[in-house]
């Protein structure tokens, strides 16, 4: 903060020599106030904080001791300096009223203007180190109540985590309690089958106790028979392909005979991974049961984990599995048999399953059609259907069979995977988005610093003060631009319905998030648009999606180039759009390292990926696919080894709806 200039009080009833004094002082950086008289000189000590006061002491009316006088009742806060000045030299009684006045000094007429002028300067500086310290300890009272405020504020942030801590540690014990008396039984084992851990259910199948089994290895329980389909099934969870399980014969400890289902998932660090066991011995026994009776067709038909219905060629139910009542409803097998099939179909599936009828009785045979299927209390589920023709001895068609799995759960986690993807692909901004939000952070500092120097050089204006302030907050809502934009990105993308968007803009939308990051590794970015593009109906966060994907691989495409050929190169990406008869082109290109030959038919797949493990899903393109499938797109891959790759995206036109895309 700038000091105030310091004031001068000069009192003296002579108007020339006031002036010629004020004259003497015109260098001096100062305002200097002057009074032709006492009481002229009281009316401005009210109104004035003055740095040093000039009086003469003989003047008429009120002489300069009065004046003095008046000073030191008005301004009871900090004594002001006095020189009083007198034609004549003082005896020691009037000295000592002066000073006893508040006197500092003592000048006779005519002053000498050196002594005058230094004497002058003297007080002023005393003046400015005085308000100097003033101000230091307003800032310093300042800065004591802010930091008590961030104690108070850290005190009050360290209570809240004191109590998560303790609630995470409640939570932990409610799931380990869980976790050791659930009725299934679980154990953590690595690749080797040595068990880490086994909850009380565990024990209890395989007949031993807890701390026998902890470092044991899984594989002595295991009748030799089934240890190859064991091996086989631990081989595919920790490669962490889709399994639906595996069937088991173990030997307790007692040398009992059990079956059990084995069900896993790998572990976080990809060195253990989780068991779920099921004692299926007593559904084994009814299973051989069955087998043994002269009702073999009916037993498989109730104890499919599919739902089977069979139906008449008027379509009208003749046979159901359980599977298949709970499926459509009927949980007590009050009777669906009979009911026309059409009855559980929404209207919005009319048309898919007349297509499935009429491909079953062209082709005999349709598989894993997905489509809404609809219960008996009107609630919809998605359902997967494979139909088939049930032909008699003579060939003729007698019935047709029709397969229905529940996979509403399957596509709720394919919509988990794709966020996740998404998630991943917001892990991979981080650093980008750094470096996004530095850039105008240094631009609000280098503002700030401006206005701090122009004030300490007095040259600060308002215009001037104005401009800096708006740059401060054009670049504060950049930064929240940034952060809404990339929030948005991050929710759940099936809460935005379907509208018409711009590619262009989700390109540019897309760009902003990455820039930063591409530049930082020294990565040139192009992207050429056609400036009249039209619009497509689709969820512009999903397309953003595909282009984050696209230039994520491209960068880590550049870097793996750079690695292996151990040197810089001129690392760039270009992006172009254009229009090409009823479709939209979008091109992304990069100099990077390639995709060779053996496996370009495969990078497309789901959990596919060059990458090394732990840098990489295998989901990104193969989601990024289903996106442009979605909008009725194809994707074309070119690439050669280390020259680059060009992914081409081609989207037919369902709209032509014109917008002038700004840049």
């Amino acid at each position: 903060m700038a000091v105030p200039i310091s004031k001068i009080l000069i009192v003296d009833d002579d108007t020339y020599y006031l002036t010629l004094l004020k004259t003497i002082l015109k260098n001096i950086e100062a305002d200097v106030l002057i009074a032709e008289s006492g009481e002229k000189a009281i009316s401005l000590i009210e109104g004035n904080d003055f740095a040093l006061a000039i009086l003469d002491i003989q003047m008429p009316d009120m002489d300069g001791f009065e004046v003095a006088s008046h000073i030191r009742s008005q301004q009871n806060r900090d004594l002001v300096p006095i020189i009083f000045l007198t034609s004549y030299f003082s005896d020691e009684i009037q000295m000592f009223k002066g000073y006893n006045n508040g006197a500092i000094d003592y000048l006779t007429k005519p002053v000498m203007q050196t002594i005058f002028v230094n004497k002058v300067r003297v007080f002023l500086e005393l003046d400015r180190q005085k308000r100097n310290l003033i101000s230091s300890n307003e800032s310093l009272e300042s800065s004591k109540r802010e930091l008590e405020t961030q104690q108070k504020e850290l005190e009050l942030k360290n209570s809240e985590l004191r109590r998560s801590q303790k609630e995470i540690e409640t939570s932990q014990k409610k799931y380990l309690e869980l976790y050791d008396f659930a009725p299934t039984g679980y154990l953590t084992i690595n690749k080797a089958g040595r068990i880490f851990e086994i909850n009380l259910k565990g024990v209890s199948l395989l007949e031993d106790e807890r701390t026998n089994l902890i470092d044991c290895n899984i594989k002595e329980f295991i009748s030799e028979d089934m240890l190859f389909v064991f091996d086989e099934f631990l081989m595919n969870v920790f490669d962490n392909k889709t399994s639906l399980g595996c069937e088991i014969k173990l030997k307790t400890k007692t040398d009992k005979i059990i079956h059990i289902y084995l069900e896993g998932a790998i572990g976080d660090e990809k060195q253990k991974c989780f068991l779920s066991m099921v004692d299926i011995t007593d559904l084994k026994k009814a299973q051989v049961a069955l087998k043994e009776s002269e009702e073999m067709y009916h037993s498989l038909l109730r104890t499919s984990p599919d739902g089977i219905i069979i139906t008449d060629l008027e379509g009208r139910i003749t046979e159901a599995s359980d599977v298949a009542h709970e499926l459509l409803g009927d949980r007590k097998n009050t009777g669906i048999e009979h009911m026309h099939f059409m009855q559980f179909i929404p209207k919005v599936s009319r048309r898919a399953i007349i297509n499935v009828c009429q491909a079953t009785v062209r082709d005999g045979l349709v598989q894993n059609v997905e489509l809404k299927l609809k219960r008996a209390d009107d609630s919809e589920f998605i359902g997967e259907i494979s139909c088939t023709q049930i032909k008699g001895q003579d060939g003729e068609v007698r019935a047709h069979m029709t397969d229905i799995r529940n996979i509403s759960e399957r596509k709720l986690l394919e919509k988990q995977i794709r966020h996740s993807e998404r998630m991943a692909g917001i892990g991979e901004l981080a650093t980008g988005m750094a470096h996004e939000i530095n850039q105008p952070l240094n631009t609000i500092s280098l503002s700030i610093d401006n206005i701090i120097y122009s004030m300490d050089n007095h040259t600060l204006t308002d215009s001037y003060l104005k401009s800096k302030i708006n740059k401060v907050f054009d670049n504060i809502t950049r930064i929240k631009n940034i952060i809404d934009h990339v929030r948005t990105f991050s929710r759940d993308q099936d809460d935005f319905g379907k509208s018409e968007f711009n590619i262009n803009d989700s390109i540019n939308t897309s760009i902003t998030m990455v820039s930063e990051q591409l530049n930082h590794k020294g990565i040139s970015l192009e992207f050429t648009d056609q400036e009249l593009l039209p619009s497509i109906n689709g969820t512009t966060h999903r397309f953003e999606q595909v282009m984050l994907n696209l230039m994520i691989n491209a960068k880590d495409a550049l870097e793996e180039k750079r690695r292996k050929i151990g040197k810089n190169f001129k690392k760039k990406i270009v992006i172009t759009t254009r229009k090409l008869n009823d479709q939209i082109i979008v091109e992304v290109k990069d100099n990077g390292i390639g995709i060779p030959p053996e496996i370009a038919d495969k990078i497309l797949l789901p959990f596919y990926t060059t990458k090394a493990p732990g840098e990489g899903t295998g989901l990104g393109l193969s989601i990024s696919y289903g996106i442009i499938k979605e909008l009725n797109g194809e994707i074309e891959i070119q690439s050669e080894v280390l020259k680059g790759t060009t992914i081409k995206i081609i989207i037919p036109l369902i709209t032509s709806k014109q917008k002038k895309i700004k840049p």
